[in-house]
């Protein structure tokens, strides 16, 4: 499979049509948002049958998308007797997959305040050991499988729990004590999907299923092998990079200069405009194409047009004036600039990469690498989702209607790309119906160790 076939196939993915009919395989969601990451293993073949969400307003929208389930709003560690009963009432059968994607903002290395303070994890633990959850549910309802997935600081974090600080990883094995788990990272790009997306995942598979013993014997992970690399190697393809997915897409060009040029035909398909924030178009618009620099490189003066006003300035050193082409802010009676942004923020994509994380400030042209490659504006909703290899056949009209779209970049920003839990989805059933599958088409435990071996 050359680059081409690689988003040809990636392509059809996101146009195929919504599975049909009794799918064989049973499971439950946990966190489950709007229902994004569970969709790729509907599409494999699993029925989820219950759907767990906090939030009223995303848990509406994926009840429009998973209409056969049963849609528990609440907190999931309040909920296990609703959800046992939701799925015994919904099916005669055992359940097969349990899923958990619990919320990350304590330990995302999106979130503004992680690590400002040595306290930072405790002031988050609550949330952070929100995967705990799994455990009263795994217990009544004893899935042959569990995924979980989350960001990579899950893996190391430590928490108070029953009165023992440990890894939270280590409390999953010692209470999920009829289980074998697994832990590793994946990222996104090294299964054919254009954005650089690291997640830890953690399957734990239950003790009395007859490919477990082959699995620990030949140090497979259960999950797919990776098909793409940084690097073009023996038997891998090469990342997509968001060039060649954005010019395969066709996307219509917009511009955020004002409203009419902000907005394409598709109802996804529009940006923030800047008609009332000239120099926010100034600051996005003299940033070169293609090249991945940041708007804090505006070396031009918008005033006299000197081409080399030095970086870190806020006034051109030969006029005065104001580098409005840069991030500024007022501060008293004089300006300066944007203070506390990372070399990633305010800086267009690089085009010959991958797209960086699709986070829930996708909107925002100050957050990381949100700016479009060659065109002034963020991405838009659309091509955010199509980064996140949501089906285009995902209902968004009930957030459209009301005019959520931050709800709408929220949801995508969250979730794992279906992509990769449809490949997932199609191995993990091979291996319930007790399919063959060739060693080559699991990860290895030297890829996990690889991943440790960058974290630490």
């Amino acid at each position: 499979m050359n680059r081409r076939e690689s988003i040809i196939a990636l392509s059809s993915f996101l146009n195929s049509q919504p599975s049909n009919g009794q799918r064989p395989w049973t499971a439950v969601s946990l966190f489950s948002g709007a229902g994004l990451s569970d969709m790729g293993y509907d599409l494999a073949g699993f029925e989820f049958t219950v759907q767990v969400e906090k939030d009223p307003k995303r848990a509406q929208l994926g009840n429009s998308n998973f209409s056969r389930s049963t849609w528990i709003v609440g907190d999931v560690r309040r909920s296990t007797a609703k959800i046992v009963a939701g799925f015994k009432g919904a099916t005669g059968h055992d359940l097969d997959l349990l899923v958990a994607t619990p919320p990350c903002q304590g330990m995302s290395s999106s979130n503004p305040g992680r690590g400002r303070r040595e306290d930072s994890h405790r002031l988050h633990e609550e949330k952070n050991k929100l995967i705990l959850a799994i455990i009263p549910v795994a217990r009544r309802l004893a899935p042959r499988l569990i995924v979980a997935e989350n960001v990579r600081p899950i893996l190391t974090l430590t928490a108070s729990h029953k009165g023992r600080r440990d890894r939270v990883i280590d409390f999953l094995r010692r209470e999920l004590e009829a289980y074998e788990v697994f832990e590793g990272v994946v990222n996104a790009a090294d299964y054919g999907v254009p954005q650089i997306r690291k997640r830890a995942i953690i399957l734990a598979v239950r003790k009395d299923q007859p490919f477990l013993h082959r699995l620990l014997r030949e140090d497979l992970l259960p999950w797919p092998c990776v098909t793409h690399a940084e690097s073009r190697r023996p038997g891998q393809h090469q990342w997509l990079s968001v060039r060649d997915w954005f010019t395969f897409m066709e996307y219509e060009p917009l511009d955020a200069k004002d409203r009419d040029s902000a907005n394409g035909q598709h109802p996804l398909h529009f940006v923030p405009h800047y008609r009332r924030q000239p120099d926010r178009y100034l600051q996005v618009s003299q940033i070169p194409p293609y090249g991945g620099r940041s708007a804090y490189e505006n070396s031009s003066c918008p005033e006299c047009a000197v081409a080399d006003v030095p970086h870190g300035l806020a006034n051109c050193p030969r006029c005065g004036g104001l580098m409005r082409n840069r991030p500024y802010v007022r501060d008293g009676n004089k300006f300066r600039l944007i203070r506390g942004f990372g070399r990633s923020s305010y800086r267009r994509m690089p085009a010959d990469r991958p797209a960086a994380t699709v986070t829930t400030n996708s909107s925002h042209v100050g957050s990381d690498f949100k700016i479009h490659p060659w065109e002034n504006r963020v991405l838009s909703i659309l091509e955010a989702a199509d980064l996140q290899t949501v089906p285009r056949f995902y209902d968004w009209s009930l957030a459209l209607r009301e005019r959520h779209n931050y709800l709408i970049r929220n949801v995508i920003g969250e979730s794992f790309p279906p992509y990769f839990t449809y490949l997932h989805g199609r191995l993990l059933g091979r291996l319930l119906a007790g399919v063959h599958v060739s060693s080559q088409e699991f990860a290895s435990q030297e890829v996990r160790q690889q991943e440790a071996t960058k974290m630490s």
